[in-house]
């Protein structure tokens, strides 16, 4: 971390404020993430979201300098960019923050780096592995969840603010493994997965005003779709969530569950109603997708394994207006490869991507399919032979890609991989290119992922040791 060699001056006048910002950087051992032998800088401010600039000025690597005329305003970014012979090669941007006459003056963060580059970052973080990440409503990282290297619940809250640089241990949860996590109206819930030889009947609430406190609903009765591993959670347009499917721990050949349930907050606490609503074909190690932001917008179920162990290829679409699924006998798209434990990403254009998983006989799907309403799954190309298939991450960009880091080639794989991708659609005639990025530092497998709200991914976890954690850096398109 360091003091940047610029300042902000805002509004000029007989008492200006001056604002300084703080740029991070990847470890000095990094060299290939590290903004090196640069040509030209260019920082710019601007509101959040806007291709304009408000105030901006070029400078040599070096200088100090001071971008004056800034205005007060409340959705403020900083913007810096790196060039070598008139090419953008590093980039970075501050989360939003606001600027007012006689208010407090803000310290933003800055992570300036290579782009395209996973960095190093100068901290590690503990053993976990099948656990998650989320980005939380501050745009801070939240992480949770998993096994740590003695194969027992990792049960350390972390959160990482890319507003400050800072990680920390801000909460102890409940020991389980095997955990799915969705947005609760403004908080975060954690639900599901395996504790104490069963399933966990608790959900817990991590209170976006207070991250550090967890408020936990028991669950009485361990039936309820709440007690069960390879369960889904989607938050559906009004806050609600809804957990779908799953099975309880133990042999996989245990019957995978067609429950329902809605989870809700009343006066503070978890309320779970399991639905009288079942899905037509139980499931379990399956994925389900809202499909949009409009109201009342509908959850596609995709694949996941059923009865026997036997990969699930017909879809269902949950309807939270109505309360019920669509009528399986008009709707009915089928895969063009079962799958389990794969991956879906809502694209751009609305569509879902499904990515990686294993098929009925247990060996590694590189077809990936889209799916959408009108033609149902259409395959729409192949992953790479050293890309992950199990236990990797897709994370959405701002512009709509999709990063697929680490993972496990098979089944059999107990190293994982260090390759990433990035998989981008072209929404105006649905063909879908997959292409290299840089490596990650570490091969990973059961790791987590996330966006943070100045547009980098963090990256932890999914190692048999402590390992630093990393951080990708994203092109600044879509980044404004």
């Amino acid at each position: 971390m360091r003091r940047a060699l610029f300042a902000l001056l805002a509004a000029c006048g007989a008492d200006p404020v001056f604002v300084q910002p703080v740029y991070d950087e990847p470890v000095p051992e990094d060299v290939e993430a590290v903004a090196r032998g640069l040509d030209a800088l260019t920082l710019s401010v601007a509101h959040a979201g806007s291709v304009q600039d408000l105030v901006s000025l070029s400078f040599s690597p070096g200088e100090t300098v001071e971008l004056a005329n800034v205005p007060f305003d409340n959705d403020l970014v900083v913007h810096l960019s790196g060039r070598i012979g008139g090419g953008d090669v590093a980039y970075g941007r501050t989360c939003v923050f606001g600027l007012s006459a006689g208010g407090p003056v803000p310290e933003p963060h800055l992570f300036f780096s290579r782009s395209v580059k996973f960095a190093t970052l100068p901290f590690a973080t503990p053993v976990r592995t099948g656990g998650l990440a989320v980005t939380f409503t501050d745009g801070s990282a939240l992480i949770a969840g998993g096994a740590n290297a003695a194969g027992t619940a990792n049960r350390t809250l972390e959160r990482f603010d890319p507003r400050t640089g800072a990680r920390t241990e801000i909460a102890t949860l409940g020991a389980r493994v095997g955990a799915v996590a969705a947005m609760l109206g403004g908080d975060l819930a954690l639900i599901g997965g395996a504790a104490d030889g069963g399933g966990a009947d608790f959900v817990e609430i991590i209170d976006a005003d207070d991250p550090a406190s967890t408020r936990v609903s028991s669950v009485a009765d361990t039936r309820l779709a709440m007690a069960r591993i390879e369960l889904t959670a989607t938050t559906l347009t009004d806050g609600r969530i809804v957990a779908i499917g799953g099975r309880p721990p133990g042999s996989p050949a245990i019957a995978p569950s067609g429950a329902i349930a809605e989870i809700a907050v009343v006066s503070g606490a978890a309320e779970i109603r399991e639905l009288r609503a079942t899905l037509a074909h139980p499931r379990a190690g399956h994925t389900a997708t809202r499909l949009g932001d409009d109201v009342g917008a509908p959850v596609l179920i995709v694949g996941g394994f059923g009865p026997g162990a036997k990969p699930v290829e017909v879809a269902e679409l949950w309807k939270p207006l109505s309360g019920e699924l669509a009528n399986p006998v008009t709707f009915a798209p089928k895969m063009k490869v079962p799958r389990r434990f794969h991956q879906a990403r809502l694209m751009p254009d609305g569509s879902l991507l499904i990515v990686g998983g294993l098929d009925g006989a247990g060996q590694p799907v590189r077809t990936l399919e889209r799916f959408t309403i009108d033609e149902g799954f259409v395959i729409v190309g192949e992953l790479p032979d050293d890309a992950g298939v199990l236990d990797f991450t897709a994370t959405t960009l701002p512009d709509g890609r999709v990063v697929l880091a680490g993972g496990r080639l098979d089944a059999a794989d107990t190293i994982g991989v260090d390759s990433a991708f990035i998989a981008r659609l072209d929404v105006i005639d649905g063909a879908l290119d997959v292409v290299a990025t840089d490596k990650l530092a570490t091969r990973r497998a059961g790791h987590q992922a996330t966006l943070l709200c100045d547009g980098t991914v963090l990256v932890t976890g999914g190692t048999a040791a402590e390992s630093p954690a990393e951080r990708y850096n994203p092109p600044l398109l879509g980044r404004r």
